[in-house]
């Protein structure tokens, strides 16, 4: 199977360049971490206040949503502006150009050019309106699907599918 896929001037919504969670579970469920273990030491402290006289039982609870809420609310300031910074770079600001076939993905723009074979590809997630080819954690390269046609998708398909069923997809990652 030889099929090319080629599009010119590729420029991801910031909705389309959202986290890539889909492509790395393993990874959400680690930065989830902290939280849970926040949720697991509230939960020991309020067992362990118990024995506290009741006057004191309501700071004890107050503070403690003060902080659930306060470390939530900082963690999601922290990956907005995380976010915003990544999509504010000039290489995030300028469209892209790509071609996908049997050897590699290929993204390149005037300042760049990647190309990953398809081995060194972790895995290819289709989420509602973007493909998530997973490359590491901190590189994942998002094609919107608006900008394919009903037989470009199809045929990107067909190669993921043959890379997937040959045994290449991912075979270069330990």
């Amino acid at each position: 199977m030889t099929a090319v896929v080629e599009v010119r001037g590729v420029q991801p919504t910031p909705r389309e360049g959202r986290a890539a969670f889909k492509a790395w579970p393993a990874v959400r469920r680690w930065a989830n971490l902290p939280m849970l273990f926040f949720v697991v030491v509230m939960l020991a402290t309020a067992g362990l206040s118990l024995q506290v006289p009741s006057d004191r039982m309501a700071w004890i609870f107050a503070l403690q949503l003060i902080a659930l809420y306060g470390f939530i609310g900082l963690s999601a300031l922290a990956h907005g502006k995380v976010m915003a910074m990544s999509r504010a770079v000039p290489i995030s600001r300028r469209p892209v150009d790509w071609r996908i076939d049997n050897q590699a993905v290929t993204v390149s723009s005037a300042d760049f050019d990647s190309r990953v074979g398809w081995r060194s590809v972790v895995a290819v997630v289709e989420e509602r309106d973007r493909l998530i080819f997973a490359a590491s954690p901190n590189t994942n390269f998002i094609l919107p699907l608006r900008v394919l046609d009903a037989d470009q998708i199809t045929t990107v398909r067909a190669i993921v599918a043959d890379v997937r069923a040959r045994g290449v997809l991912g075979a270069g990652v330990d």
